[in-house]
């Protein structure tokens, strides 16, 4: 009796980032999985032509699309974690082998969703950046047709996972002091495998689009790591104190703390 119950222990506990990576590669493979990778790589492109820097890294669960492609920065880079990731190198992404503030742009694309521990992973990619880094991380959102899918059935890979709303990522970003400031939707249509049925419902596409509807089946946050800024008193020769240099806090994390101190 004891080995059946831990035998189904084993069974309901969540695959690893690993164990999933190869069924997410098929399933972005089908003729839904390409469809939304077209509609995610058409709205990211834009964003990530803006960023600037000296090192890019990119991080997914699958290595069929690059969307660093089109940055302007010169270094850029894969981490992954499988071997089947061709152009990656093999991390655990719960403890990057990198310094700390060595990054200007971090793409996570679709990581946190299928972490088993999706808060340490964002704390990760904050501690790498450097101050007035960005990072762009794409994301299922669970309020939209593609997430009523994935909460009502689980038999593919991309229906299990983690639900993770973009409000509350960026509740995790604000304690991490990262602030977002865009937030990008798409893919808006019924979640169809069969091509012909998918292409009848780019109405769907077109009136989500136009209407900014917040029921996307993925969304894209880019968001500025914060940093504490510097400003200087002017000089008071008659006043008896003297002029000093104080930080201004730039992050809700860091005026928080102040405010708390003063209390």
């Amino acid at each position: 009796m004891a080995k059946k119950k831990s035998f189904r222990r084993r069974s309901t506990e969540p695959p690893s980032l690993a164990e999933s990576c190869p069924g997410l590669a098929r399933w972005f493979d089908s003729s839904l999985g390409r469809e939304i990778l077209t509609q995610q790589l058409a709205l990211t492109q834009p964003l990530v032509e803006r960023l600037f820097g000296y090192h890019l890294m990119q991080a997914g669960v699958t290595s069929a699309i690059d969307f660093s492609a089109c940055s302007r920065i010169n270094h850029r880079f894969r981490l992954g974690a499988t071997l089947e990731q061709s152009g990656a190198a093999l991390v655990e992404f719960e403890q990057l082998p990198l310094p700390s503030e060595s990054i200007d742009v971090v793409l996570l694309h679709h990581l946190l969703d299928f972490s088993n521990h999706p808060h340490q992973v964002l704390r990760e990619a904050a501690r790498v950046m450097i101050p007035g880094g960005h990072l762009v991380l794409i994301g299922f959102n669970p309020f939209s047709l593609l997430g009523l899918s994935r909460l009502l059935f689980s038999g593919g890979a991309h229906q299990r996972g983690n639900q993770l709303r973009a409000a509350r990522l960026a509740d995790w970003m604000n304690l991490l002091d990262l602030q977002a400031n865009t937030v990008e939707r798409g893919f808006f249509r019924l979640p169809l495998q069969q091509g012909e049925l998918l292409a009848k419902t780019t109405w769907m596409e077109r009136a989500g689009a136009r209407w900014h509807l917040p029921c996307g089946g993925f969304y894209i946050i880019v968001a500025r790591k914060e940093v504490a800024r510097m400003r200087t008193i002017k000089l008071n020769w008659r006043g008896e104190r003297k002029p000093s240099l104080t930080a201004v806090p730039s992050s809700p994390r860091v005026a928080a703390r102040r405010r708390h101190r003063k209390r």
